[in-house]
């Protein structure tokens, strides 16, 4: 009894036997808002930093500061309302450059050297009460 064999299907054993593609899906590069965010925080422990700011879980963080995920508009939020609010927006803003966007870096910077003028006139006044207890 002789069986006549057919053409191979390609779904036998060599099929199998082929390496599997990976279920990862590629890594995306890090936003430059969680490049900022990631640059101002303690690089030990991050993600629970990050997770301490905006009360998004401490799995979901890790995955924002390497890129798997990104930023959805509450964790924004959660960041611009946060002490680094600042930098957020600097990083939010990149190269744009609308007209209230730069008098509001004015704005920050004469704010800046108003409180180093404050803080050189304390020092002077302490250092003339230091000169006249002498």
């Amino acid at each position: 009894m002789q069986r006549s064999l057919g053409a191979r299907s390609g779904t036998g054993k060599r099929a199998s036997c082929r390496p599997r593609q990976s279920k990862e899906t590629p890594r995306q590069s890090i936003s430059p808002v969680m490049r900022a965010v990631q640059g101002l925080l303690p690089a030990v422990k991050a993600a629970q930093h990050l997770h301490i700011l905006t009360d998004v879980p401490v799995s979901t963080c890790e995955k924002l500061l390497s890129g798997q995920r990104g930023e959805s508009a509450e964790t924004l939020i959660a960041l611009l309302q946060s002490d680094l609010g600042r930098e957020v927006l600097f990083a939010l803003m990149g190269e744009a450059r609308p007209a209230w966007f730069t008098r509001y870096r004015k704005q920050l910077d004469v704010n800046a050297a108003r409180r180093q003028l404050e803080e050189s006139r304390r020092v002077i006044e302490q250092l003339q009460k230091e000169a006249a207890d002498e």
